[in-house]
């Protein structure tokens, strides 16, 4: 016997950030491989890749809805009406683990935690007929409708994260337009920032991957670029640096792209300085830009957010990546109680003078299971209780040291500054000039010659989304290569600024202005 079932990731409300980002979270496809390799019939949807075929659901025996906390709306008003319909929902992810009766309130079934072997097993028991009350890791409503809590299942040990499959994107509708790849090699992070619900989902033991299985599964994606979904690439650095030698000497190098700690850098705590031999490694496996999570420019900010890393070593890191030609993704956080109203262009400042060449800044945000979230609920410091605005870009706790409209305006004021034209213009300059020994075939083609009419056109207009369509198809592959790698930079903060004013341009973001204008007037 099987059972048909359909898995959902929701894409969040309104405008995102994240909107191009076609790229699913693995959890789905990972329960997929699981589903199909026990013999059940399974089909994943990631609304960001393609559109979720409603009547598909409808027909399922089992559906399963994962969302984060600014998609638990979503994934809410999707399981009601299914459950209208007489189709039975789970619903998993970190939202609803910690959250668990509340999801009951719109599903019959919530997987809490690492979810993977907890979902099977309900498929298996209801495939079967079999009883709940044994489930680990299970929340339930019972036949009289009351919300039933099973203990929580042991997080996934090393040999079990080994003997997971890798996960399955063919079975993700649209899997097709993924132009960069995901790829997961560990569970867990050792550290513990107070603001993150990575430890409080998947612990501070880490589990890895084998060597040879990350070889396997990234010859198996076929990908010229990939993303390590990693949250901190580079916890184990003999393991990081046994993975990277392997890829260059197997020939496995696509562009890659992974989250790091600045510390990365270093040769190791003891002995602070640049470690050139693994950033060199780095670069010749493929690496093009790391994302470092930042968060703070002071020693103060960083210490409050237990982040146990110093200024200083954040500007030599970001030095070190550069002069091994890796570009660097700043990820900063705003509304820290040390924060005032000065510090998001102050921060900004910051990544303008290291040279970082994209900048990501996020409104601290106290996510269910974290310790920020019990802090801020302690202080009565919220001021939405909205979970689609919980996403990093909205502000919905009241900070410190300044009202909650200066802090989203002082955001977005710092994110135009840095996504101005002029900045743009400096990194394509800077781009083209570095390139330039490169360029030269490339700008003397001749079916680029004829193109460059064309081309000033829409660089004139400011439409530079449309100089790659140009190009494509009029130059050879290795000169694409050639001018991708001189504009890129420059092309990710033109993107960037394109998205910053689609945000606030839509109804949803001078609502939510609003109502931080309203909820400032009256704290004073």
């Amino acid at each position: 016997m099987s059972l048909r079932i359909r898995l959902v990731e929701p894409r969040p409300a309104g405008h995102n950030v994240y909107d191009r980002a076609l790229l699913p979270r693995l959890g789905l496809p990972l329960m997929g491989a699981m589903l199909a390799r026990a013999g059940h019939d399974v089909r994943a949807y990631c609304e960001v890749l393609a559109p979720v075929d409603v009547e598909d659901l409808l027909g399922s025996e089992l559906v399963g809805i994962s969302s984060t906390t600014a998609t638990a709306p979503a994934a809410y008003r999707l399981a009601d009406l299914l459950g209208e319909a007489g189709v039975p929902v789970v619903l998993g992810g970190p939202h609803v683990s910690f959250r668990a009766d509340e999801a009951l309130a719109h599903a019959p079934y919530v997987v809490r935690g690492e979810g993977e072997a907890t979902l099977c097993e309900l498929a298996g028991a209801l495939d079967r007929g079999r009883p709940l009350d044994a489930l680990e890791g299970l929340s339930y409503r019972s036949g009289a409708g009351e919300p039933r809590h099973n203990a929580g299942r042991p997080r996934c040990s090393q040999a079990g994260f080994e003997a997971l499959p890798a996960p399955d994107l063919s079975l993700v509708l649209g899997h097709e337009a993924m132009t960069t790849k995901p790829l997961m090699t560990q569970w867990g992070c050792p550290f513990d920032c107070e603001f993150c619900s990575v430890t409080a989902m998947f612990s501070r033991a880490v589990r890895h991957r084998r060597t040879d299985q990350v070889l396997a599964e990234l010859a198996g994606l076929h990908a010229d670029r990939v993303f390590f979904y990693d949250d901190n690439f580079v916890v184990n650095k003999a393991r990081t640096t046994e993975l990277m030698r392997a890829m260059r000497d197997s020939d496995l190098t696509p562009s890659w792209y992974a989250q790091v700690r600045a510390d990365a850098a270093q040769r190791s705590v003891a002995h602070p300085e640049i470690d050139h031999g693994f950033l060199g490694l780095m670069r010749d496996s493929g690496c093009e830009m790391v994302m470092v999570g930042i968060e703070a420019v002071t020693d103060e900010g960083l210490a409050a957010i237990g982040k146990k890393l110093h200024v200083a070593s954040i500007e030599s890191a970001v030095a070190g990546f550069h002069e091994h030609g890796i570009a660097v993704h700043g990820m900063f956080v705003a509304g820290l109680d040390t924060d005032t109203a000065a510090s998001a262009d102050a921060t900004a400042g910051f990544a303008r003078r290291l040279g970082i060449d994209t900048f990501q800044l996020m409104v601290e945000t106290p996510l269910p299971g974290t310790r920020l979230w019990s802090r801020t609920v302690e202080a009565e410091r919220l001021v939405s209780d909205d979970w689609s605005l919980y996403d990093g870009h909205h502000v919905v706790m009241r900070p410190a040291q300044m009202t909650p409209l200066e802090l989203q305006l002082g955001v977005l004021d710092a994110m135009r500054r840095f996504y101005s034209w002029p900045s743009i213009l400096a990194s394509g300059a800077s781009g083209v000039l570095r390139h330039l020994p490169d360029l030269g075939a490339a700008l003397s083609h001749p079916a680029l010659v004829r193109r460059l009419p064309a081309v000033a056109r829409a660089a004139a207009a400011r439409r530079f989304e449309d100089v790659l369509p140009l190009l494509d198809g009029t130059l050879p592959a290795r000169l694409r290569e050639r001018l991708g790698s001189a504009l890129w930079v420059p092309a990710l903060r033109f993107y960037a600024r394109r998205q910053l004013q689609a945000w606030m341009a839509q109804d949803r973001s001078r609502a939510h202005l609003a109502m931080l204008a309203a909820a400032s007037a009256s704290t004073r």
